[in-house]
């Protein structure tokens, strides 16, 4: 078979890119969502997008947060270093986790399994809640090892590192949009109650 021959699945459905002997798709087309190539990309950038915004959704937030729970300096450095840990940890295992299971049944475990801490951080009362919130919520960022995986193992050797430098990418560019949206969402949630309330409330939509 020619390298970049329009093959089927199993199903006989043509694949939407050109793909080599092994069914890895030898180009990207960025605005298609079409599986199983570009859906495959989209959805696990966007998994990591979504860890990211998760993991540090915290930070713009740590003034009102840190009155409110009366943490100190060192409180609030030690939470930064659990979430730290918290990655580190995961990210060790979740190579285990693609091997055996494949890369969508490790973003949907770090998913749903970091969710609930993330909408925990709405309860949190002392330092030491805040903290291990924190620890389980960077367990998240693991997904950069699922993300990587998987357009692995979906692209041709050729475009691959394309794939997953744009992925890897956009994950990380989740940082930098929790900065201003978080923030937004404080503001806008102020006018269902006071501060010391909102701050709260803004942890339901990454949780979500």
């Amino acid at each position: 078979m020619d390298e970049k021959t329009r093959a089927t699945d199993l199903k006989g459905r043509a694949f939407d890119l050109p793909v080599d002997t092994e069914h890895k798709a030898c180009s990207i087309k960025i605005w298609s969502f079409k599986r199983p190539h570009m859906r495959a990309f989209h959805l696990s950038w966007f998994s990591f997008f979504t860890a990211f915004i998760s993991t540090f959704a915290a930070a713009p937030l740590m003034p009102i947060i840190r009155d409110n729970l009366n943490l100190t300096g060192a409180d609030v450095n030690n939470a930064g270093i659990a979430a730290v840990t918290g990655t580190i940890l995961s990210r060790v295992g979740m190579g285990s986790v693609c091997d055996v299971y494949g890369p969508r049944y490790g973003h949907a475990f770090l998913m749903l399994g970091t969710a609930p801490a993330v909408f925990c951080m709405a309860l949190v009362n002392d330092a030491t809640s805040f903290l291990l919130c924190r620890l389980f919520i960077g367990f998240s960022l693991a997904t950069f090892v699922a993300t990587q995986f998987w357009s692995t193992v979906m692209f041709n050797g050729k475009i691959v590192g394309t794939a997953n430098a744009t992925t890897a990418g956009w994950g990380n560019l989740g940082g930098g949009v929790t900065q201003f949206l978080m923030p937004l969402i404080f503001t806008g949630m102020k006018s269902y109650g006071p501060a010391f309330k909102a701050w709260r409330l803004c942890f339901f939509l990454p949780g979500a």
